[in-house]
């Protein structure tokens, strides 16, 4: 198999997989107001997702359901957009003291 095919579709870019690595060691609150950071930003760069319906939750973004909501936005958003959107979540991380 290849090394991209077996990667998560946020590793595919260093910055976006940086991002998602922040916000995976956050709190489950700051989590939760990443995740409508996140929603706002691709909402108004016109992303636009499907209903996110969580069967099985196995992958760790899945426990919550705005966060699993806000990842897939950033997984739809095209690569340029994404990485807008990786930029913006690491600025504001970085700001918060």
């Amino acid at each position: 198999m290849n090394k991209s095919a077996s990667q998560r579709w946020y590793d595919t870019d260093p910055t976006v997989s940086l991002a998602v690595s922040f916000i995976r060691s956050l709190s489950p609150e700051r989590r939760a107001e990443i995740a409508k950071k996140i929603i706002e930003h691709a909402r108004t760069l016109g992303i636009s997702i499907n209903e996110v319906k969580i069967v099985f939750k196995r992958r760790w973004y899945d426990e919550n359901e705005e966060l699993s909501t806000a990842m897939e936005y950033l997984h739809q958003a095209s690569s340029r957009d994404r990485k807008l959107i990786a930029l913006d979540i690491i600025d504001f991380l970085t700001q918060i003291k």
